[in-house]
C-alpha cells in the first residue's frame, strides 16, 4: 500500500466542527501567538486525525503522539513565518506536518521513508525541507533539557506538555475512580459465591440426594473383576461353577444394553442350590438393578441376604442407605431412618471419599 494512499486517508480527517467553532484564520493566529485556548482546542480536536495518519503510515502509538505534538510546534513556527495556507484547513496541514516529520525521522534513522515531494501531493501546503524539520525537532530536544526561549513555538510546546500531563493525571484519576466499581463487582462475586455455597449446602429432598449419589456400575463383570481380582473367585480354593460365570456374563450383556428386566431374570437363575458360591454376586447386582428400576423394597431384601461381607461389605451399607433414601421420597416419615442409614454407611466406609460423600448426604438431608 503506497504512502500516497496513506496521505489520501490523512487528508480525509478534516475536522469541520471544532468545539469552539473557530475559523481557520483564528487557528493560525492562535498558533502564531501560542494562545492557550486555541492550543487546547487544537490538542483536543486535531489529535485523533494526526495520530491515526501516523499509525496508518506504520508508526507506533507512541510515535504518533510525539509527531502530533511536533506537528503543532511546526505549525506554530510556520504560522510565524506566514507559511500556513489560509485556504487549507489547519487540521489537514497539521496532519501533513506530522507525516512529514515521521517520514524525515525515518530517513534520519536510515529506514525506508516516502519521498518529500509525495508529502505535498494532495495539498498546497508548503512542507518544510529536511533541514527545517530537523531544526524543529532539535529545538524540542533542547526544550526537553530546560533550554527554554520566549518564542511562540517554545510556548506552544510547553502548553502541549501541560495538556498531556493533565490528561495523564485525569487518566490516573479515572483509574482510581474505578475503585468503587471494582468493589461493586467484588461484592457481586461474593454474593454469587455465597449463593452457590448455600445451594451446595442447602437441605435437599430425598429424591435429590438419591440422584446426586447413586452411581451404579457400568458393567457387572468389570465390577466383579475389581472386587475379586482377575480370577474372580475361580482359583483352586474358591472355584466357582462354569454355569455361574456363564450366567454372570450373560446378565452383564443384558445389563450393559439397558435390558434390566432380562438381566435380573438371568441373575435369579444363579440363585439355585448348585450355584450357592455365586449367590452374593447375584443378590448384590439384583439389588443394584432394583434401585435403577425404583424398586427399593426388592433392593433391601437382596442386600440383607448377602453373606460375602469381605467383597461387598462397604457397598451393602451404602446401597441399603440409598434404598431407604429412595423410600423416603414417597414416605417423608422415613427421612429420619434414611439419615440413620446414611450415618451407618459413613461409619462403616473405609474409603475417605465415600465418607465425605456420606457427610454431604447427611448435611443435605438435615433440616
Amino acid at each position: 500500500m503506497s504512502w500516497l494512499f496513506f496521505l489520501y486517508l490523512a487528508q480525509n480527517y478534516n475536522v469541520e466542527q471544532q468545539a469552539d467553532n473557530l475559523s481557520n484564520d483564528q487557528y493560525i493566529k492562535g498558533l502564531q501567538s501560542a494562545d492557550p485556548a486555541v492550543l487546547e482546542t487544537v490538542y483536543r480536536e486535531f489529535r485523533r486525525p494526526a495520530t491515526r495518519a501516523v499509525t496508518a503510515a506504520g508508526g507506533s502509538e507512541a510515535a504518533a503522539r510525539v509527531f502530533f505534538q511536533t506537528a503543532i510546534v511546526e505549525a506554530s513556527a510556520q504560522a510565524g513565518l506566514e507559511n500556513l495556507n489560509p485556504d487549507i484547513p489547519v487540521p489537514d496541514q497539521i496532519v501533513e506536518f506530522a507525516l512529514a516529520h515521521f517520514a524525515d525521522w525515518l530517513q534520519e534513522k536510515g529506514q525506508p521513508a516516502p519521498e518529500p515531494d509525495e508529502l505535498s501531493a494532495l495539498t498546497a501546503t508548503a512542507v518544510p525541507d529536511a533541514a527545517a524539520l530537523r531544526a524543529t525537532r532539535s529545538n524540542i530536544d533542547r526544550w526537553k533539557k530546560g533550554e527554554f526561549t520566549d518564542e511562540a513555538p517554545c510556548r506552544v510546546w510547553q502548553k502541549l506538555r501541560a495538556l498531556e500531563q493533565t490528561e495523564n493525571d485525569d487518566r490516573s484519576s479515572g483509574n482510581r475512580s474505578n475503585t468503587p466499581r471494582n468493589i461493586f463487582f467484588a461484592l457481586i462475586a461474593l454474593t454469587l459465591g455465597y449463593i452457590f455455597y448455600v445451594y451446595l449446602n442447602r437441605t435437599m429432598t430425598p429424591a435429590e440426594v438419591y440422584d446426586d449419589n447413586f452411581r451404579p456400575p457400568e458393567s457387572l463383570m468389570a465390577d466383579l473383576s475389581q472386587r475379586y481380582g482377575p480370577e474372580r473367585g475361580n482359583d483352586s480354593v474358591t472355584a466357582r461353577p462354569n454355569q455361574c460365570e456363564f450366567l454372570l456374563r450373560q446378565a452383564d450383556g443384558y445389563y450393559t444394553s439397558g435390558d434390566f428386566e432380562t438381566a435380573t431374570n438371568t441373575l435369579f437363575g444363579i440363585l439355585e442350590d448348585s450355584l450357592t458360591v455365586c449367590h452374593s454376586d447375584a443378590l448384590f447386582y439384583i439389588g443394584v438393578i432394583a434401585l435403577q428400576q425404583e424398586k427399593p423394597g426388592l433392593a433391601l431384601e437382596c442386600f440383607s441376604k448377602i453373606e460375602d461381607l469381605e467383597h461387598f461389605g462397604d457397598d451393602i451399607y451404602w446401597y441399603q442407605a440409598l434404598a431407604i433414601v429412595q423410600l423416603a421420597e414417597t414416605n417423608p416419615l422415613l427421612k429420619e431412618k434414611a439419615v440413620r442409614a446414611v450415618d451407618r454407611a459413613r461409619t462403616n466406609a473405609r474409603d475417605s471419599i465415600r465418607r465425605g460423600q456420606a457427610d454431604r448426604m447427611l448435611k443435605h438431608l438435615s433440616e
